[in-house]
């Protein structure tokens, strides 16, 4: 008894619906002109939904060179992503601090100019802060970079994962930090949330060999005024965390 592809449960259309067992098979183009080839599908699941395929035809030939057969390989189309998906992946990555995985300063800047410039959020309630790594200098010239990445790593996993989901540290650059923090009621306020930060940096450590190394780190925190732009808060928590740094480091300062 005969039977044909078009019988059978796998029937494959193309995106746009065509029924390709009826008109545009890739196994039976391959007999009739003995090419290679590789097409996207959909085949019919047992359950009733379509999977994205990958089909490859590789033509068989006798000693005469006639094509005497085609084998043809399907393989769960995975790695199928939309321009779209692709194009939203490329912006995440570049909004990514590639040492750290946390968000950078570009991102930081498109998160400010949309605070900036909204009416929704009071922008009473929302901080800023620049934080910097005491010293971090000497370890880079006694431990080497490599241990000064680390410890980069180090910090922003441990402000990253211990900040409310609505908050945000992002790198600025070199071995400075920022944050947004929101639903800040006053600078009382906000000095806990900066202190417990810093008290988790603080305590922790990389472990070499038989010796910890640990860090500080100093803060320059300020909430929103209303008539704040980018250049006006930087300079103001900028400020803050350099008289931290004259007040003798590991210190909060905010105004």
């Amino acid at each position: 008894v005969d039977s044909y592809c078009y019988d059978n449960i796998l029937q494959h259309i193309d995106d746009k619906s065509n029924e390709l067992c009826n008109d545009g098979c890739p196994l039976y183009a391959s007999i009739g002109d003995g090419k290679k080839r590789e097409a996207e599908v959909y085949l019919h699941h047992k359950e009733g939904y379509r999977v994205p395929v990958l089909i490859r035809t590789i033509p068989v030939k006798n000693n005469k060179n006639v094509v005497s057969g085609v084998v043809e390989l399907f393989s769960i189309n995975k790695n199928r992503i939309s321009l779209e998906e692709k194009i939203i992946e490329l912006r995440n990555e570049n909004l990514k601090d590639e040492l750290t995985n946390i968000s950078n300063r570009r991102h930081l800047e498109e998160i400010l100019d949309n605070l900036l410039k909204g009416e929704i959020i009071k922008k009473q309630n929302i901080a800023f802060c620049f934080s910097d790594i005491d010293d971090f200098k000497d370890i880079n010239d006694n431990l080497g970079h490599l241990m000064g990445d680390k410890v980069l790593k180090m910090v922003a996993n441990t402000i990253d994962n211990n900040i409310r989901p609505s908050d945000k540290v992002f790198r600025w650059g070199g071995d400075e930090f920022a944050l947004i923090l929101f639903d800040i009621e006053d600078d009382k306020h906000l000095y806990k949330v900066l202190k417990r930060i810093k008290l988790l940096v603080n305590n922790s450590y990389l472990q070499v060999r038989e010796k910890k190394i640990s860090i500080t780190m100093s803060f320059g925190g300020t909430i929103f005024d209303e008539n704040d732009d980018k250049e006006t808060l930087f300079k103001r928590a900028d400020s803050n965390m350099y008289e931290s740094k004259k007040r003798g480091k590991n210190v909060i300062t905010i105004s």
